[in-house]
């Protein structure tokens, strides 16, 4: 099935027709990591992908700001998503039986290396992305009994973000995304290396998915679950996590502490402005050699609102604890203490495939430096950016 068909506003008045096709196609690729136990239209073979490049004065590093940070001009490649492309399919197996596939691969378009990172030196050691980190899994899926998956699969935490906030699976402008995934707080990474998931059919708008992604030897394994409701203009979610693998590579994440992690979710549909908002916890507990005990709360708030072709969207989220945290180089960021973003832009669609955006991005961080004696240093980043995005 193609983004074409899935957009197709039938028998809508022309005002509610253009805003249901700019927002169909804005989640577009949110929605394909979040698809439960339904199988595809029709058996083949789909090659399918994302291409996003913006340019712009950058001043916030991934992990946030820091007092001796500079803006730099830049040419990024993946503002409003991140680039990949991947192929996919299912053979119809007959009974409502079908067998499944995904195979997906980032790219840096800026640059056209392959994956998110190249390998990481001390102290974080770790590998680069491999070629498919995005997802690499095998299946069987069923409408009345769901779907089991196997291999390297996207975790139920992020795909519970990145469908229910404004800026969507954006980990270079999205507010949410930053003060959660980015930064180190939380181990995990966005996918599960040597995971098995399961989703439950839909039914009256309620799914849900388990997932646990085997040790084998990387100190240990990791598991999730995700309950999700979309009835109507109002959704809601909840995810749960607990990371105990030890990082391989990027893809894994960059730290090897043991964390656990929740996140509620709920969005509602006004027509005239579509309103989102969070609440979570990520617990670091360290590892068995250095063990840690300290909580962050992040909540964030954000929104959509058509105007004209495109959006207005607007996102506010903060991380912060009140633990004990033990002190860094001046020269770090990351929201050992507190950690704010603030990002409002306009996406505008040219076609239901390509938009244009602009955007700016206030991110102020609070961290316990070093040297002696330790102290909390405040600094603050203004970056902006224009770019393309083109879906296939």
């Amino acid at each position: 099935m193609t983004h074409r068909h899935l957009c197709r506003p039938l028998h809508t008045p022309a005002p509610r027709r253009l805003w249901a096709r700019t927002l169909c196609t804005t989640t577009l690729s949110a929605a394909a990591l979040a698809a439960q136990a339904q199988p595809t239209a029709a058996p083949g073979l789909q090659l399918y992908g994302l291409v996003d490049a913006a340019v712009g004065r950058f001043a916030s590093p991934a992990g946030g700001v820091n007092a001796q940070d500079r803006a730099i001009t830049k040419l990024d490649g993946g503002g409003m998503s991140t680039s990949h492309w991947g192929v996919r399919g299912h053979e119809d197996l007959g009974s409502g039986l079908s067998a499944q596939f995904e195979l997906s691969s980032f790219v840096r378009n800026d640059s056209g290396a392959t994956g998110r990172s190249d390998a990481l030196p001390a102290p974080v050691n770790v590998g680069a992305d491999p070629v498919f980190a995005r997802a690499a899994w095998v299946g069987l899926a069923h409408p009345t009994w769901g779907r089991v998956r196997a291999g390297n699969i996207t975790t139920q935490l992020f795909i519970n973000a990145i469908t229910s906030n404004a800026f969507g699976d954006s980990t270079v402008f999205g507010p949410l995304n930053l003060t959660t995934f980015i930064g180190g707080l939380l181990t995990g990474g966005t996918a599960w290396a040597n995971s098995v998931v399961y989703d439950t059919p839909q039914f009256a708008g309620l799914g849900g998915s388990v997932a646990h992604a085997i040790s084998e030897g990387q100190g240990g394994g990791n598991s999730a679950a995700r309950l999700a409701y979309a009835q109507g203009p109002l959704a809601a979610s909840l995810a749960w996590q607990s990371v105990k693998k030890n990082p391989l590579t990027f893809a894994d994440g960059t730290s090897a502490n043991n964390t656990r992690t929740w996140q509620l979710a709920a969005s509602y549909d006004f027509e005239v402005v579509k309103l989102f908002a969070h609440l979570g916890r990520i617990h670091n507990r360290g590892t068995a050699a250095l063990p840690l005990d300290v909580s962050y709360r992040v909540w964030d708030v954000s929104a959509a609102v058509p105007v004209g072709a495109g959006r207005v969207l607007a996102g506010y989220a903060v991380r912060r604890t009140g633990d004990a945290v033990g002190p860094v180089p001046a020269t770090l960021a990351g929201g050992n203490v507190e950690r704010k973003v603030f990002t409002v832009g306009y996406d505008y669609f040219l076609s239901k495939r390509t938009d244009l955006y602009a955007i700016v991005m206030r991110d102020s961080t609070r961290t316990h430096t070093l040297p002696a004696p330790p102290s909390v240093v405040s600094a603050q980043g203004t970056s902006f950016a224009v770019g393309v995005r083109h879906r296939f």
